[in-house]
């Protein structure tokens, strides 16, 4: 009796490890932008296809690395610092003059 209520515990355990490893997974593969149920907006995808059709290897090759490292720096904190370091820099500059154009200062 003691042998089957180990066996069954064992079993629960694995199958909850393995739960939160497929879990972490996914995280990660969302995190990075490689998951295969990222963010589908069909109208914006198909214009956006329409007029990039005519593009080069070399172009979508650029293209898609610089995506890659933009991807990668979105998820830290300190892209997060310098979007709200440019919000906050917009905003004086428009408080001072209402034409002059949107720039992030450093």
């Amino acid at each position: 009796m003691a042998l089957i209520e180990l066996v069954a515990a064992t079993e629960l355990m694995l199958f909850a490890c393995s739960w939160v490893k497929r879990r972490g997974a996914r995280k990660q593969q969302v995190l990075m932008g490689s998951g295969v149920d990222s963010l589908r907006l069909p109208m914006i995808d198909e214009y956006l296809r329409r007029n990039t059709s005519g593009a080069s290897r070399l172009q979508i090759f650029v293209a898609s690395k610089l995506a890659g490292i933009c991807r990668q720096a979105a998820h830290t904190r300190s892209f997060e610092y310098l979007v709200l370091h440019g919000i906050r820099s917009a905003l004086k500059r428009r408080s001072k003059s209402r034409i002059s154009p949107w720039r992030i200062t450093l």
